[in-house]
């Protein structure tokens, strides 16, 4: 093995501030950042996946719920977070042809879902638009 790049990370295990669920459209991802940061979040897993919550609104696969449910579940036996954001977008590919309406509707389905099936979690949905980002209303909150 030929070492490329020399940089030092960190040897010690962290508690993360949240699991973070989005796509993984780059678009978003500066928007993301910052608004995290504005909402305390320094340190956070990081779940990148087409469509965010899509698995658990509208699988297209059997078993795609289940992934998205183990890599959230690490990140607590892990990370101990005590919060998760799920973060769906407009024009989203995951979603081609519908209304944004549609996405956020799957955020907030898809959040409620994670609220029943891991309490301890704080749950929070939102939507990145090209201008912003917006609170999803919280179904079964």
């Amino acid at each position: 093995m030929q070492k490329v790049f020399h940089f030092d990370s960190p040897v010690e295990v962290y508690t993360a501030d949240a699991c973070v669920i989005t796509c993984f459209d780059a678009r978003f991802d500066q928007a993301v950042r910052k608004f995290l940061k504005r909402q305390g979040i320094e340190l956070f897993d990081h779940v990148k996946i087409p469509g965010a919550a899509k698995p658990w609104a509208a699988a297209e696969l059997d078993g795609d719920g289940d992934f998205l449910l183990r890599a959230v579940r690490t990140s607590i036996r892990l990370h101990a977070p005590r919060r998760a954001l799920l973060i769906g977008h407009n024009d989203c590919g995951a979603y081609p042809g519908v209304p944004v309406s549609v996405v956020a509707a799957d955020v907030a389905r898809a959040a409620a879902f994670l609220r029943k099936t891991e309490p301890s979690l704080r749950v929070e949905g939102y939507l990145a638009d090209f201008d912003g980002i917006y609170r999803v209303d919280q179904v079964g909150a």
